[in-house]
């Protein structure tokens, strides 16, 4: 390839762990070089497209480049509404500095929804960590055992402020029985 082209400074460190954190979410992914290195990546949800530039210029240059490698993918697949839920990735380690043109462009970047939606994102540092906070629209949200043991549940709590409120016990068992169930307050009382 020509010296000047994109993919020569593609970050393989980037692209390895946006390779792993998708798998990890279940996506089924390939890596890809189609003028530029990507990952692709598909689940029920979403088809995804990520690239990882060393620089904030090779970013926006690759911006083009990777566009087009994912709207022929597109174009070619029977993606039925996915269609409508594919994603371009650009990340880059380097932070962005208050540069006028640069902030015009990775914002035109981020808002372009002409044909698929793009994500650019900067200062994305070479951890699993990192990487998932830039991917956070396909990434599942973590959860916790624990948390559903420490949160009551919100009718019962309601019914035991009603009760420590002075309520009568079995009205407020009524009500919120009912609100459970969908009933109106009419229909309590």
């Amino acid at each position: 390839m020509k010296s000047d082209s994109p993919s020569t400074r593609s970050d393989d460190e980037l692209l390895r762990i946006v390779e792993a954190v998708l798998s990890e979410q279940g996506f089924h992914v390939e890596t890809v070089s189609e003028g530029i290195d990507l990952v692709l990546a598909e689940n029920s949800y979403f088809v995804v497209a990520a690239a990882a530039m060393n620089t904030i210029r090779d970013l926006i240059l690759a911006e083009p480049v990777a566009f087009e490698a994912l709207a022929q993918r597109v174009k070619s697949a029977a993606l039925g509404p996915k269609r409508w839920d594919t994603y371009l990735v650009l990340l880059t380690q380097e932070k962005s500095a208050e540069d006028d043109g640069v902030t015009r462009d990775l914002f035109a970047i981020n808002y372009d929804t002409s044909q698929l939606r793009r994500i650019a994102h900067t200062g994305v540092d070479p951890t699993s960590e990192a990487v998932s906070h830039a991917l956070a629209p396909f990434v599942e949200p973590a959860t916790s055992s624990t948390t559903a043991a420490v949160q009551p549940d919100a009718l019962h709590s309601l019914l035991d402020a009603l009760i420590s409120r002075g309520v009568d016990r079995e009205l407020t068992q009524r009500a919120i029985t009912a609100f459970g169930q969908g009933a109106t307050l009419d229909d309590v009382l």
